[in-house]
């Protein structure tokens, strides 16, 4: 393999993993926001399962879209006059209900804040269980438009997984440090839900 070749890929390589941690930061903050409704000492746990699990996922994602990008592209529903046309297909579908759900999680955690003395004690509490399966389906939400950006920007799918192993791992090792700054500083806590509300 050439030099140049490698360089190309190398480049793509560390574009791709930035492409990854800039839109992997909402994800970042509902995992550090979802893992808080774990028991206390699972929520590392939690974490690291859920993203681990998630990374498997999104492999398995890749790979469904390389064969069925076609299908997740095309319109199903359309809609065309004088003024504005619209166009919805299954891609966008997932991100607006993923998108939807998000914005019913920040009101009520925010609500919530706002309503009640936020304390360990009055934080909704939810099995081990239930929060990496929330996380891991949150996480394949989010995946569809990094996914799909990923693609446009390279057909070499090998580099692609390679980024999305190596984002993930990151995610793990962040994730611990976004959730314990949050926990420290509620204030930012709430500019987090308001973050994932916009």
């Amino acid at each position: 393999m050439e030099f140049e070749t490698i360089l190309s890929l190398a480049g793509t390589l560390i574009m791709l993993i930035a492409l990854q941690i800039v839109l992997g930061f909402d994800n970042l903050l509902y995992i550090a926001l979802e893992s808080k409704k774990a028991p206390t000492d699972q929520q590392a746990r939690v974490r690291k399962i859920g993203i681990g699990i998630a990374i498997i996922f999104r492999l398995l994602l890749l790979f469904i879209l390389i064969n069925l990008i076609a299908s997740f592209e095309e319109p199903f529903l359309s809609f065309s006059n004088a003024y504005v046309s619209a166009q919805m297909n299954l891609e966008s579908l997932i991100i607006l209900l993923g998108g939807v759900f998000i914005l019913y999680t920040s009101v009520k955690e925010i609500w919530h804040m706002i309503t009640f003395e936020y304390t360990e004690t009055t934080t909704q509490k939810v099995s081990t269980n239930q929060a990496i399966f929330m996380i891991v389906f949150m996480n394949l939400v989010f995946s569809f438009d990094s996914i799909l950006s990923a693609m446009a920007l390279t057909e070499n799918n090998w580099i692609i997984a390679i980024a999305i192993i190596t984002g993930g791992i990151l995610m793990i090792v962040a994730s611990n440090k976004v959730a314990e700054f949050l926990q420290k500083n509620r204030m930012y806590e709430v500019l987090g839900l308001f973050i994932l509300f916009w």
